[in-house]
């Protein structure tokens, strides 16, 4: 359990990066609090239009589709960049 006292701090600082975030992040941390909050995304019109979409997509070919190998090997990829970098 997290004392209050640090509770109170990591609010503090979730808010301020919130601020800051970009378009994508907040819209990714409203997506967590409204399952979080218990919101059904599929009574979500812009959730069902999304999935409508790249459905879409998908069936004609459009969307752009990795094997859960090609996404392995370009995370180990990047991540390895990343720590050659720090270095």
């Amino acid at each position: 359990m997290i004392p209050a006292l640090v509770m109170k701090d990591i609010r503090k600082e979730v808010k301020k990066g919130i601020d800051n975030a970009d378009d994508k992040t907040v819209k990714m941390i409203y997506a967590m609090l409204e399952v979080e909050q218990g919101k059904d995304p599929w009574t979500d019109p812009d959730f069902l239009s999304e999935i409508d979409m790249r459905t879409k997509e998908f069936e004609q070919g459009k969307a752009k589709l990795f094997t859960l190998e090609a996404l392995e090997k370009g995370a180990r990829n990047s991540f390895k960049k990343r720590q050659r970098s720090v270095k």
